[in-house]
């Protein structure tokens, strides 16, 4: 990892940081949602319906990204455009020597991901536009955008995350942040299993 890494990952992570530590500041509602105390007694009282219904939708949506980023992913390939260094790519590494820290990785990293661009900045963006579905977009395009931070990155790494992030968000109006988490977890642990 070079230098120039290293400062990519803290600008994008310190930007981030800022402005979803402010969003937090003025609305503590948005901390208190990853809280148990919030989310327990909520999965306590659903019922094995509900249930269905969110596990259903969270794995429609996650078929759905992962149709989409393949798709998008092989046109790309075909088109010779690189997504990635894989010398580069940390997350290749990890697949060859640890692959079990991977999956433990790309299970936990999806929780906050979610919270911060569906469940905090497609809601700030939909509550100040007024509009669910630039909240959708503009989360999509921020989410992408946010990947180019990883090491061995290339700009056309962002094009098949806009359409699983659009995916997401779509899902987190459907199911809230719980179904965007799950869709989320499983789109990675497919990937990593795939990799595999």
């Amino acid at each position: 990892m070079t230098w120039l890494d290293l400062l990519k990952i803290a600008l994008a992570g310190g930007i981030l940081g800022v402005v979803v530590g402010k969003l937090v500041v003025h609305r503590p509602y948005y901390l208190e949602r990853l809280r148990p105390r919030f989310w327990l007694p909520i999965a306590r009282k659903m019922r094995r319906r509900e249930w269905v219904r969110l596990l259903s939708v969270a794995l429609a949506f996650t078929a759905a990204s992962l149709v989409v980023a393949t798709v998008v992913g092989e046109a790309l390939q075909k088109a010779e455009v690189e997504l990635y260094s894989r010398e580069e790519y940390p997350f290749t590494a990890l697949q060859e020597r640890y692959p079990l820290v991977l999956l433990v990785a790309v299970n936990v990293l999806p929780i906050f991901e979610e919270w911060i661009f569906r469940g905090i900045l497609l809601e700030e963006i939909a509550r100040r536009s007024r509009s669910r579905l630039l909240g959708v977009i503009l989360s999509s395009l921020i989410f992408a955008v946010f990947h180019l931070s990883n090491p061995g990155t290339y700009p056309a790494f962002a094009v098949p995350l806009i359409g699983a992030g659009f995916l997401m968000g779509a899902c987190y109006l459907l199911s809230g942040l719980a179904g965007a988490i799950i869709a989320h977890n499983a789109y990675n642990s497919i990937l990593v299993i795939i990799g595999l």
